[in-house]
């Protein structure tokens, strides 16, 4: 008995290392997850998993960020709608400044000529009743009296107008 076994032991040893695989292994189907992979087949399949993660990831990033970003971007857009309100405010406003301006400006180019005119009437009314006033013994009643009223006719005028 004691040669039997040791024949079937060598026997069987012979016969397992003559193989390069063990056949009772599986190499293919659902058992074949014991199989052992190689280091490259390890390193592409990580890279293919952290493409797919990567891509997953982006996605629901995406989606997470555009709806927290969903009421700043609705501020934003409230926002710039004020400032195109304000802008076209001030551009009416400076156009209606513009049109002031000028008309003040030729309201006082007028007034400035007025002012002219009157100041040289003024002098030359002075100048007249100096005049007068040096000649007043001279001059005969019937002038002064046609003076006075072109004085007065003249005044009343000026009252007509200015109401």
């Amino acid at each position: 008995m004691k040669k039997l076994f040791s024949f079937t032991v060598l026997l069987s040893s012979l016969i397992y290392s003559s193989c390069s695989t063990l056949s009772f292994i599986p190499t293919e189907g659902g058992a074949s997850k014991f199989n052992l992979a190689t280091v490259e087949y390890v390193q592409v399949q990580s890279i293919k998993q952290q493409t797919e993660l990567m891509a997953t990831l982006s996605e629901h990033v995406t989606m997470v960020l555009d709806s927290l970003l969903a009421d700043d971007r609705a501020s934003l857009d409230a926002f710039v709608s004020q400032l195109s309100a304000l802008d076209s405010a001030l551009l009416e406003l400076s156009a209606k400044l513009d049109t002031s301006n000028m008309a003040v400006d030729r309201s006082l180019a007028l007034m400035s000529k007025e002012l002219t005119s009157i100041k040289t009437n003024a002098s030359s009314t002075r100048m007249v009743i100096r005049r007068v006033n040096d000649n007043i013994d001279k001059l005969p009643l019937k002038a002064l009296e046609a003076f006075n009223e072109a004085i007065n006719a003249y005044l009343k005028k000026d009252e007509a107008v200015t109401e």
